[in-house]
């Protein structure tokens, strides 16, 4: 009897703070821990008690989804006033911080973001500051013809099986393999590029989202945004067109409308522009840091597709 009386009580207080269906509902949105899911279901729940508590659990989906810059700016954007605001920030600091020790254009963001920040004064930073300082200033007519000697008497040397390049911006760096089998000497002409110095300090001067990045000219060193995109080593390369198809990561040269006259342009597709094969030469693949392709892609940019805040690049040939 006293059972029954428990029972009955219990199924008094359910019907009458809140019916069975929006517990029920309430447990199934919340399984999913999908965030446009929980949203909705927050707009729409009559039960305020429901409401507030899909509300604190969709709070602590967000931060616990913050584990890179991107998602800890949504968080933030979400939850100004947020129960995590302080300790996403201290996370957004050390992320940065992260960058800036993986990419040496990365540090300027660092500094400019957190100028008191708690890694200001670390080694690290200070010394990175004054490499990024000589790599993004200006150089005049007389340092490129000084490059494009450098770059003259270099001899090209094939890729081994071995090597990569990363290729370093302010958003991270991006590694890419060769594929000399496919384009030998197109990896060729990149790797001694890369090794004079050639393309520390240019820029990715053309960006279109869905499409791809384009940079590599020596001239977008040059501070005169009117010349980037016109220049090249001083020298072209015979097109060595192949059956690797432009998708999303994939590194080719760019040219002129002469098949043969590829020089150290390059451009990195995002997105699929296949209507490109087999009219652009190959030559590699991004395979870490894929993501970095969007980011660089959906810059604000001028009238020419070029970025309004410069995207510098460093390359280097590593071996593992």
């Amino acid at each position: 009897m006293k059972r029954i009386t428990i029972l009955m009580l219990i199924s008094f207080l359910l019907l009458t703070s809140c019916s069975f269906k929006d517990w029920k509902d309430y447990r199934q949105v919340m399984k999913t821990e999908n965030p446009r899911k929980i949203d909705k279901y927050i707009e729409t729940i009559e039960a305020e008690n429901y409401a507030k508590r899909a509300e604190k659990k969709l709070e602590n989906i967000y931060y616990k989804r913050a584990n890179d810059e991107a998602s800890c700016f949504r968080y933030l954007a979400k939850y100004p006033e947020g129960k995590y605001v302080e300790k996403t920030k201290e996370k957004l600091e050390e992320l940065a911080y992260e960058r800036a020790k993986e990419s040496v254009f990365a540090v300027s963001d660092y500094i400019q973001t957190y100028p008191n920040g708690k890694y200001r004064d670390d080694n690290i930073i200070i010394k990175a500051e004054d490499e990024v300082k000589k790599l993004t200033e200006a150089i005049d007519s007389t340092k490129i013809n000084e490059i494009l000697a450098t770059v003259a008497a270099t001899p090209a040397e094939p890729v081994k099986k071995n090597e990569y390049a990363l290729i370093e911006t302010r958003f991270g760096v991006m590694k890419m393999k060769f594929f000399p089998e496919k384009a030998p000497n197109h990896c060729a002409n990149f790797k001694r590029l890369a090794t004079t110095g050639y393309y520390d300090g240019v820029k990715f001067h053309r960006v279109i989202p869905g499409f791809m990045i384009q940079g590599g000219d020596i001239n977008s060193r040059d501070g005169k945004r009117s010349t980037d995109g016109m220049g090249g080593p001083g020298y072209t390369i015979d097109a060595e067109f192949n059956d690797v198809s432009h998708v999303t990561g994939i590194v080719s040269m760019a040219r002129t409308p002469d098949p043969n006259s590829a020089g150290s342009q390059f451009f990195i597709c995002d997105g699929s522009p296949t209507f490109l094969d087999n009219q652009y030469t190959v030559f590699g693949e991004i395979i870490e840091g894929k993501s970095i392709i969007a980011e660089i892609a959906n810059v604000p940019k001028d009238g020419n597709d070029n970025p309004l805040e410069p995207i510098f690049m460093r390359v280097t040939i590593v071996k593992e």
